[in-house]
């Protein structure tokens, strides 16, 4: 299971990722929103069929921990559907992370 905290926080100035066109983020809002205003030609540099690469994935999986969340993204070539994506998966940590702060408060 991926640790919630450690996805929804800043990495190490070392890990962070670092985009094509000099942008730099160190955490997984920050990604998404870098990606949302990313112009197209930046975002298939990082994200393509045809070097078969998807270094945002990578970077999730390697450095966030989330093997599944990379997987889902690993062919999704549309930029608007990719933040979909990891949006969406950041809510639904921020409800677990919620989840476990109540439960260590009533402790």
């Amino acid at each position: 299971m991926v640790d919630s905290n450690k996805f929804l926080s800043d990495v190490r100035a070392d890990w962070s990722f670092w985009f094509y066109n000099g942008n730099i983020v160190r955490n997984i809002y920050e990604l998404a929103d870098t990606i949302e205003v990313l112009e197209e030609k930046d975002f298939v540099y990082h994200v393509n069929e045809d070097h078969q690469k998807n270094d945002f994935a990578r970077w999730i999986s390697e450095v966030l921990g989330d093997a599944n969340l990379a997987a889902n993204l690993w062919n999704e070539l549309d930029k608007k559907k990719y933040v979909k994506k990891i949006r969406k998966k950041i809510a639904r940590m921020e409800s677990i992370a919620e989840k476990q702060t109540q439960q260590k408060l009533l402790q």
